[in-house]
């Protein structure tokens, strides 16, 4: 879905625009927003009151003292009346019929999505923004509650009412809608771009990008891009909308999942867009299968003075043969990217080496990139010649149990100063795990939407059955 994006010649050096024609390096915003979800920390009581009467049995936690806080904070994003998360958890007797499902899927980490893991190959050198998964107190908590029977307690105790946070961005300076709302219907997903055109009259720099959803019953994710007006034109045959799936139309800038935060950029950075582009935005429709839903979202900007670092992203990968692309199982003479069909553990490697930089490049944000066959994939840096207090080989992100459906990026907790770099010679490297068998339920499922019944051979390309094996890294170039 992604590729790499366009230089900016007004705002990189010269020195990168070198960089840029080798690895495809663009001025443009990763989905450093798409992070999780149902986004927060959910930290819950261990404890409840002792049982009097027919209460619950002494020690156990109860609904409103110790479960309604961690869902508050972790869950109601999208368990919600009419949210995207299909049933509601907002109140006891709909939490109660759950708690066995609600214990089991946050025990195994599947709910609140999450997908950056910290595992045996992979520690990355910090932690991320937005990082919503439960402690192991709050795990325990919603287990023992399940255990318990699911006791509801003093309603005197439950926390204050429950308010989303906003779903707008903070002091927009502009909101755009479309003239006319899309239509979702039948039960197979759908993923129609929008234009929208902000209509500048001078070029301006952004450091805030929101999508405020329509129905987020059916609203499942948003990619948002760059893209010169010309080139809309030619993609929509001048239409407000048009079916898109798979090659981006232009410089990916923003990512949205239901429940997350706007995306505000830290202070000092920002991207430039110009009077002669326009906002796509990529939506993801999941129908209900039941009905016929209307979707209107909003795009939000807000702009910045001109900026100390322009948000520069790379996309390396996707390499179709050496010397990038390293031998594998099942290749022949030479390195290819195939995927047999029936393979339940195929592996895709990957090595670009880093062109020659006049400067350390900072990392802000990371992230991997495949389609429905994937399951796993892991990005990491060999440097050349590390700094102190640098390693020299570092992971940036590992994504364990990849889902296509919560796509994000991650960004770093740290201040500018102290993020990790890429340097000229060092080398990135990319491992792609996938499953190309009926075992996969994703290739079940994609396989069904395309009419087919059994796996076939699968390689690198943008449509639905084809793959790709993509790293991101946002970094940061001093602007000039």
């Amino acid at each position: 879905m992604l590729r790499p994006v366009r230089p900016d010649s007004a705002h990189v050096p010269s020195a990168i625009m070198a960089i840029a024609s080798r690895m495809g390096i663009g001025s443009a915003l990763l989905a450093a927003a798409l992070l999780a979800a149902c986004e927060g920390g959910g930290e819950g009581g261990a404890g409840g009151e002792a049982a009097e009467g027919g209460g619950p049995p002494a020690g156990s936690p109860t609904f409103y003292k110790d479960v309604l806080p961690i869902l508050q904070q972790s869950c109601l994003h999208c368990h919600s009346e009419g949210r995207i998360g299909g049933f509601s958890l907002a109140t006891y007797d709909e939490a109660k019929t759950q708690a066995g499902v609600v214990a089991a899927v946050t025990a195994d980490g599947r709910m609140p999505p999450w997908h950056a893991i910290e595992t045996d190959l992979c520690q990355p050198p910090y932690g991320f923004v937005g990082d919503p998964r439960l402690s192991d107190e709050a795990k325990a908590t919603l287990r023992a509650w399940a255990d318990a029977d699911a006791p509801e307690g003093d309603p005197a105790d439950a926390p204050q009412g429950y308010e989303p946070p906003p779903v707008d961005l903070p002091n927009a300076d502009l909101e755009l809608a479309p003239s006319e709302p899309s239509i979702v219907e039948g039960d197979h997903d759908q993923f129609v771009c929008v234009v929208y055109d902000p209509q500048l009259t001078q070029d301006v720099y952004v450091d805030g990008v929101n999508i405020a959803p329509g129905n987020e019953s059916v609203a499942h994710h948003a990619l948002v891009f760059r893209v010169d007006r010309s080139t809309a034109d030619e993609l929509s045959g001048g239409n407000e909308r048009f079916d898109c799936f798979g090659g981006p139309p232009g410089d990916l800038i923003h990512a949205w999942a239901p429940g997350m935060q706007p995306l505000q950029l830290p202070a000092t950075v920002g991207m430039p867009l110009s009077t002669d582009q326009v906002i796509v935005v990529q939506m993801h429709y999941h129908p209900t299968g039941t009905s016929t839903e209307e979707d209107a979202s909003k795009i939000q900007l807000r702009y910045t003075e001109e900026p100390k670092w322009d948000f520069t992203i790379a996309l390396p990968g996707n390499a179709t043969g050496a010397p990038e692309l390293l031998p594998g199982p099942n290749d022949g003479a030479s390195p290819q990217f195939r995927i047999p069909a029936g393979e339940k553990d195929h592996v895709e490697a990957m090595a670009i080496e880093v062109p020659q930089l006049p400067i350390e490049l900072p990392i802000l944000v990371v992230a991997t990139h495949m389609h429905y066959v994937g399951v796993d994939a892991r990005f990491w840096v060999e440097r050349s010649n590390p700094g102190p207090g640098e390693a020299e080989s570092e992971c940036f992100v590992h994504t364990p149990a990849w889902d296509f459906n919560w796509q994000r990026g991650y960004m770093y907790n740290a201040p500018i100063e102290d993020l990790p770099t890429v340097s000229g010679g060092d080398v990135l490297r990319l491992e792609c795990h996938y499953n190309n068998s009926m075992s996969n339920p994703f290739v079940v499922k994609a396989l069904a939407d395309q009419g087919k019944a059994a796996p076939e051979d699968v390689v690198l390309g943008e449509q639905t059955l084809d793959e790709m094996c993509l790293g991101a890294i946002g970094f940061l170039v001093p602007h000039q």
